[in-house]
Formats: C-alpha cells, structure tokens, sequence
C-alpha cells in the first residue's frame, strides 16, 4: 500500500528514489548534470524550495521545503522527463524509477542533521572519504568550494543547520553522519488495515514526537475492533464480556457469540479476528455464521449495528478525503 501524500507548508521533507531493480543508472556526470538540470527546470515553476541533493548510482535524495503545491507539482516535472531521456539514452524501454519517492518530515531542529545524512552519502558508500570530495552531493556548493545553482537554497539550508559560516559547516559534516528523518511505518499499515480501506500519510513530527495521518474517503466507515462488539454485544446480553469470550458452552453464552460474529460481519471484520476476539476458532465462527438468528437475537443484533454504526462513520456525503493522525511506533521489535 502506498503512503497518501500529506504534507506541512514550509516543513522540511526527505524525498528518496530508488532506480528500477536497484540498478546503476547514473554511470557519469552528464546523467547527473541532466537530472540536476530537469530538477532545476521544475524547481522553477512550483512554490517547493530544494535545500540539498544526492544523486547515487542507484538512488537519488532530495531535501525539500514544501510549498502549498502537491509534490507532484515538481517530482513529475523532473524525474518523467529524466526517465524518457534515460530510455533515449540507452535504447531501453519500461520504467527507469521503481516507485514514486518516499518522502519523510524532518524533525524540528533536524535540518542540519538531514543535510549532513544526505551529503555524506558517498562517503557511507565508500566512494570517497569527505563529503566535501563528492560532486554527486551539493555539499561541495554548501562549503564554498563552488558555485551552487541559483535554484538551491544554500542560504536557508545553512540557516535552518545552525550555521552562517560555510566552513564551519563542511567540517561539522565531516564528524556527523546526519539523520535521514526515515521512519518505519509498517505496523501502523498492518493495524490501519484491520479497520478498512485507509492509508497512512507522509510521517509528520509534533513536539518532538513522529506521527502520521490517516486518511479515507468522506463516504468511509471505520471497521470498530472485534473486541468493541463482542463488548457491546456482551453488555445488551446482560453478560459478562469475559465469559462471552470465553470456551464455556453455556447457551446463552454461545447465543451472544452468535450474535456478536453477525455483528462483527456487518461492519467488514473478518472471521479470523472474530475468532481471536472470542478466543474461538474461525470455523467455529463460521459454523455461527451459517445458522440464522431467531427474533430475539435478531433484536439485540439490530441495536448493536444501530449503537456501533454512527460511531464508526467518517462521513456519508460528499467527496474528498477525511484525515486524522495517530502515532508511530517506531520500535525494532515492531519491524517485521
């Protein structure tokens, strides 16, 4: 699933593309000179600002400053181009980017971090021992050891780094290997998954915390958490929510069960996590599932869906997006 676009007006991003296959398509300084000549066309017609870049043999980095244009407005305008010439190039045919970018915000205070990370690239790659003897960067420009083109904003990036000296700079680079501001939000993807068709947004930081929004369709509704209906289903019962999710047999036990698998079908969860809620087997829900609800149950069924339903509802009309935000958990052992 990809990640939806969301953006902040004047936040620092880090954008990342890899070429198709990991392949080494920057093979000589012309192919860097284009792209960087295409980046700077674009550049010139959107309200984004590049602070700095490295361009590698198989993947290229971008810090940014977003304006109120969508990415789109320059990412296309580059890297399309780029690959048709590319095709051109070597007579080859299909895609030259393996995927859109992916693009993280930068913490507060982390821009200096983020451009050291990028301009010490070659030197993590092992092709030289300084930033500031790469020209695949523009930590070369940042040092004043040439002239960056007019489209860099070598000035503000220096300024959002702490630094208003461009030596003091190179040899601060020189022992910070930076952060890349990359985060890893997998987890959330899978948990975002169990509730519908919505995706995590671009990474975001707020006091100091990462987060990401999420975002759906105004006419979406939210699939609640099968333990939520077994719950709401338990408590209309008169029943303990423990002993519902329980193994005792007792009927009227096995009733809300019954009761809470419909429940749980006619919001979207699937029979495997009923089944865990319960503490059950899937087929043993799906044995529930195959056997009609008498009137009573029906009853009980039709004020649960009633009660969950506005709840879970993120919109009815219109078009659009909804978005909210939640927080990333970003530890290892989250990874899978």
């Amino acid at each position: 699933m990809r990640t939806a676009r969301f953006t902040l007006p004047g936040s620092v991003y880090h954008c990342i593309w890899r070429f198709v296959d990991r392949e080494w398509f920057f093979t000589c300084a012309e192919e860097r000179e284009t792209y960087l000549r295409m980046l700077g066309h674009a550049m010139e017609h959107t309200d984004w600002r590049c602070l700095a870049y490295a361009l590698m043999s198989n993947h290229i980095h971008v810090a940014v400053i977003a304006g109120r244009l969508p990415m789109s407005s320059w990412t296309k305008a580059t890297n399309s181009p780029f690959a048709r010439w590319m095709n051109r190039r070597h007579g080859r045919l299909g895609p030259v980017f393996a995927d859109r970018a992916k693009d993280y915000q930068a913490k507060p205070g982390g821009t200096g971090e983020l451009i050291a990370y990028i301009h010490n690239n070659p030197v993590k790659a092992g092709v030289v021992l300084r930033a500031s003897q790469s020209d695949w960067t523009s930590h070369r420009a940042y040092a004043g050891l040439c002239s960056g083109p007019p489209w860099l904003a070598i000035d503000e990036g220096l300024a959002r780094s702490g630094f208003d000296d461009p030596a003091n700079f190179d040899a601060w680079v020189d022992v910070t290997p930076g952060e890349s501001a990359e985060v890893s939000i997998e987890r959330q993807r899978r948990l975002l998954r169990r509730l519908g068709s919505v995706q995590a947004g671009t990474p975001t930081t707020q006091s100091g915390r990462i987060a990401f929004p999420v975002m759906a369709r105004s006419s979406f509704h939210v699939r609640p958490d099968p333990h939520t209906v077994i719950d709401l289903v338990a408590e209309l019962c008169a029943l303990p929510a423990t002993e519902v999710k329980s193994r005792r047999r007792l009927r009227q036990l096995s009733e809300a069960r019954r009761i809470a698998a419909y429940c749980a079908r006619a919001f979207g969860i699937t029979p495997s996590d009923t089944a865990a809620a319960l503490g059950i087997s899937a087929q043993a829900v799906g044995a529930m599932l195959r056997k009609p609800l008498g009137p009573v149950p029906s009853a009980v069924l039709e004020t649960a869906i009633g009660m969950l339903g506005p709840a879970m509802a993120v919109g009815k009309n219109g078009g659009g997006h909804k978005s909210g935000e939640t927080e990333v958990d970003n530890r290892p052992s989250d990874i899978p």
